[in-house]
């Protein structure tokens, strides 16, 4: 009981000075350069991305939710929804705290910091759906990128033969043909797992076996458990949980969409 005590206590600290910049407690909003960060370009987003920092530091956790909240619509990039999760954090939403490092997470899969607090949130409520994949773990614009090089070499060499059949080019083209597999396998995957809609219950909730409160109720998911979304009825989703095996309605409230498949 120390221990986990203690580790609490740890991470308590730990979420508030993560890696801080001009000795700010929470990551700067915009894109990274290096080891650097520059504020947002247009004023109103460093008024409201200056204001959310000086708040959260006082620890007026709601105002500071609520400057970042108006960063999350003009800036909705890693830093963001990062400094968004902090907040929820320490406003005691666990949910709406994996709910937004979820969000920075699917934009930058190997920030460490992200993956830090998912890790320790999850081992809270002992989750396992938030474990990354190999593939998981790769950026997508890398992916998309690598892909089009390989997309860009093979149809080089295919037109070259066409050109010039004469021209002996088997292996050349036997390992751009294999490099192109299996850069568009990677792809496809990449893409499945992207448009997968997935969500996190905000609130404990009753799980029942079909999209109504006449219906039994089978199980309960606590808060901060992920789900997949697998069918819409009204106000009722249908969810799966990967890790169980085990799927069932509950109302919409209860849930927030990580992301509706939008990030390619």
């Amino acid at each position: 009981m120390k221990k986990i005590l203690i580790l609490f206590l740890v991470f308590l600290g730990s979420i508030q000075i993560l890696r801080p910049v001009q000795t700010l407690p929470v990551k700067l909003n915009s894109v990274k350069q290096g080891d650097e960060t520059s504020l947002p370009v247009e004023k109103a987003g460093q008024d409201n991305f200056i204001l959310g920092c000086d708040s959260y530091k006082k620890g007026d956790y709601q105002e500071a939710l609520n400057k970042f909240k108006l960063l999350e619509k003009e800036y909705p990039n890693a830093n963001t929804f990062y400094n968004i999760g902090n907040t929820y954090f320490r406003l005691g939403k666990i949910g709406m705290a994996l709910v937004y490092y979820e969000k920075a997470r699917k934009i930058s899969p190997s920030d460490e910091d992200v993956n830090f607090n998912i890790k320790f949130l999850a081992n809270m409520i002992n989750d396992t759906d938030y474990e990354q994949t190999l593939i998981s773990k790769i950026n997508i614009s890398l992916v998309k990128l690598v892909f089009s090089i390989s997309l860009f070499v093979f149809t080089i060499i295919i037109s070259i033969k066409l050109i010039i059949p004469q021209k002996r080019m088997f292996w050349l083209f036997t390992i751009s043909f294999i490099f192109f597999g299996l850069c568009s396998a990677l792809f496809l995957i990449k893409y499945r797992q992207q448009k997968q809609i997935e969500a996190v219950v905000i609130n404990n909730a009753e799980i029942r076996s079909g999209p109504d409160n006449s219906f039994k109720v089978n199980f309960t998911l606590p808060e901060g458990k992920k789900v997949m979304v697998l069918e819409t009825s009204d106000d009722w989703i249908e969810v799966g949980v990967k890790s169980m095996g085990i799927k069932g309605w509950l109302e919409s409230k209860y849930i927030e969409i990580i992301f509706n498949g939008n990030i390619i």
